[in-house]
């Protein structure tokens, strides 16, 4: 799915806390309860740090992440280690808004920023947080990022380990939410496929119909007993996370993302490799603010089965948000055809903010979805540019919680910008949340009308060619654009 090169660099020392972390109450709240509950126990078997019995000297690099390493289990083994309950935000009501921190491009293969990318999200912090939003996602942190090797090596393609934990902290001081992109479905080895380190696994970790096997020397070597869970990656090695190790060690690492980089939340890459249960299991283990993951299927009613599966509980509050792929390729798709009757489904919205609302999270293109060209930031045709505006428009008047896209509210000039922030402006104003109700009008051929209640104010937003519709005398114009217009009242 992600094909990435990585980088080996020396890791500098672990910074552990910062004094301009200044997250929310909440948050603080959780991050206390969490250290509480760390104590100063007595200490597990731990990793030694330095080289590994049997293997080569290696580089200080990797001597400094398995002190880390070492240091994460001591701290937060689960023989020594009790976290507290989740204290949830991605929960019905909810007024979030995402900004997806990165793209494609953003790294050091493309660009190069004096402190990586790291660098540019701590320098815009306190702009992101002015815009309204409340979440910022930001890529894989360890080294290979979507092909993830050494969990523990914080050095990547995104930058150093200190523009990164500078970056979490500013980004809290500036009252937004962090949230890490962790791959747990598959890894690489260090040096080949199956040399894992930081943390140190034996083979058998690997599902035991990974594609490694079929290739000398690897056949001969300790495989799992079981077949992968779900959907493999063919570009890495499939974990087999019925494996105590796997989960004994994914919940130390995810932890320690949590306490010693400060992250709020995950959002899970490729979750259709492994069972739901897993996420209920981690995040029980790991007690973050929120959480959504890439189930990436354009059936709703698969993406609504992944978010139940996330939460064996009646009431559903802790279950995981999903990115909404249903509502954003109906919606991609009634904006370049104008055939608005894809966004309804008798009268309510045909993604998944049609059915599970609370738990969706909504989208006009992502790293995932938008040309894999590097030129096309500055490239992009106006007719693709006005459509995903268009997009921008349903999903921040419509319930869900809306995620921007990086490029499209920094790179693709002021005035741009400008109109994505008038139209989170309103959102804020009006107090739409995930679950407040719409109204569709109407839904055809050259027109999509709707109206959405807010907390506060009424809004009512047009799409497409027909330009005869309006709300009525009643409403005052709050925003419009090519092809789109927003009222409130």
């Amino acid at each position: 799915m992600r094909i990435y090169k990585t980088v080996l660099s020396l890791l500098i020392p672990l910074f552990l806390s910062s004094p301009a972390y200044t997250a929310t109450a909440e948050t603080k709240s959780a991050g206390k309860q969490l250290k509480a509950a760390a104590g100063d126990k007595p200490a597990v078997s731990a990793p030694e740090p330095g080289t590994p019995a049997g293997a080569a000297p290696k580089a200080p690099v990797l001597r400094t992440a398995r002190i880390d390493w070492a240091d994460a289990v001591r701290k937060y083994s689960s023989k020594v280690f009790t976290p507290p309950p989740q204290r949830r935000i991605d929960t019905a009501g909810s007024e979030l808004v995402m900004l997806q921190g990165f793209h494609w491009y953003a790294d050091s293969y493309w660009q190069h920023p004096p402190r990586g990318w790291w660098g540019v999200l701590a320098q815009r912090a306190r702009e992101i947080g002015r815009a309204g939003f409340d979440l910022v996602w930001f890529p894989p942190v360890s080294i290979g990022s979507y092909y993830p090797t050494e969990w523990y090596n914080l050095d990547s393609q995104w930058g150093k380990k200190d523009a990164l934990l500078e970056a979490v902290a500013n980004m809290h001081s500036a009252g937004v939410r962090v949230l890490a992109d962790v791959v747990l479905n598959h890894r690489n080895g260090s040096t080949n496929w199956l040399d894992f380190t930081n943390p140190d696994w034996p083979s058998d970790v690997t599902v035991n119909n990974d594609e490694v096997w079929a290739q000398p020397p690897y056949a001969q070597l300790p495989r799992s007993l079981f077949s992968d869970e779900g959907q493999g990656e063919f570009g890495c090695r499939d974990l087999d996370h019925r494996n105590p190790l796997v989960r004994e060690d994914t919940k130390v690492f995810m932890r320690w993302l949590r306490l010693a980089v400060g992250f709020d939340g995950w959002r899970y890459d490729m979750v259709k490799g492994y069972s739901p249960s897993r996420i209920e299991e981690y995040n029980t283990a790991s007690s973050p603010v929120f959480t959504v993951g890439e189930y990436y299927d354009g059936d709703r009613q698969q993406i609504v089965n992944w978010i139940d599966g996330t939460d064996s509980n009646p009431n559903k509050t802790n279950a995981s948000t999903a990115f909404d792929f249903t509502t954003r390729y109906a919606l991609i798709a009634a904006v370049e055809t104008e055939r608005y009757e894809l966004l309804s489904d008798n009268g309510r919205p045909s993604g998944v903010i049609g059915w599970w609302p609370a738990k969706a999270v909504t989208y006009v293109d992502s790293h995932d979805t938008s040309p894999r060209d590097p030129n096309f930031l500055q490239t992009a045709p106006q007719e693709y540019r006005i459509q995903r505006l268009m997009g921008y428009a349903y999903i921040l008047t419509h319930p869900g919680i809306p995620c921007v896209f990086w490029p499209h509210f920094f790179d693709w000039s002021q005035d741009y910008r400008n109109q994505i922030a008038k139209l989170i402006e309103i959102r804020k104003t009006a107090g739409i949340t995930s679950t407040s109700p719409v109204q569709i009008i109407a839904a055809a051929n050259g027109l999509y009308a709707s109206v959405t209640t807010g907390k506060r104010l009424q809004v009512a937003l047009k799409l497409g060619r027909n330009w005869d519709w309006n709300p009525g005398g009643s409403w005052t114009l709050a925003a419009s654009g090519e092809r789109y217009a927003v009222w409130t009242r």
